[in-house]
């Protein structure tokens, strides 16, 4: 029997890992542009290198990266609060 909570979670679950899909897929497009950028500015005897610059990309896509996983974090306790424990069978 579930909690009046389960049920609630339970019908509301796929919305939210929905959601939080897509908020995770968009945190990775903006880490991976970060990436990007911080290995553009990054490099030494070009024109454009530019050392803040680059590290202020690093230290955004290390954010994005976490929030990801945050993300998919959430997805997977959402996923597994929805789904009712199986009933233990008995011998008797």
């Amino acid at each position: 029997m579930q909690t009046e909570e389960q049920r609630y979670l339970a019908a509301t679950a796929q919305v939210r890992v929905n959601q939080l899909a897509k908020q995770a897929q968009a945190a990775d497009e903006e880490a991976q542009r970060q990436q990007m950028t911080a290995d553009i500015y990054g490099r030494h005897g070009v024109d454009y290198s530019d050392r803040p610059k680059a590290e202020r990309a690093a230290r955004e896509a290390r954010k994005q990266r976490d929030r990801r996983d945050r993300n998919v974090d959430e997805i997977t306790r959402i996923q597994d609060a929805a789904v009712p424990p199986k009933k233990k069978r008995g011998w008797f």
